[in-house]
């Protein structure tokens, strides 16, 4: 396996990091910010157990590309087999998804310490 540093930029490349545990997908509208996302989880729930996708777009596209209704709460994604996705309020807490993630959620975002408010700072800078 390559190292990080000389990774091949390619979609293979990505789906073979077995240390990758998140994807932020950003930029202007209309570049296709809902179509890659939506890509990349959808290859992504091939090759992993369980893959969350989660928008925080207040246009809820999400629910518009997979032709089902998301909310606050993940949803299985019908015809993907290991594919959950939501759609939430960007000018919501974070504290909101941690709680309704439960016991486990609340221990990860506890051991990152300070980086936790990091997370919460770029999940919400995110066009």
């Amino acid at each position: 396996m390559v190292d990080d540093s000389e990774m091949d930029p390619s979609l293979q490349s990505v789906l073979d990091q077995k240390s990758l545990k998140w994807i932020f997908v950003g930029g202007k509208g209309g570049v296709g910010k809902t179509t890659t996302s939506c890509s990349l989880a959808v290859q992504m729930s091939k090759v992993r157990k369980s893959v969350l996708l989660i928008s925080t777009d207040p246009a809820h596209n999400l629910s518009d590309a997979f032709g089902v209704k998301f909310g606050k709460d993940a949803k299985e994604v019908p015809g993907v087999p290991g594919l959950a996705a939501m759609e939430i309020d960007p000018n919501g807490s974070i504290q909101d998804l941690i709680s309704a993630g439960g016991e486990d959620a609340q221990e990860a975002m506890q051991g990152l310490g300070g980086v936790g408010n990091m997370f919460q700072d770029m999940a919400f800078s995110i066009p």
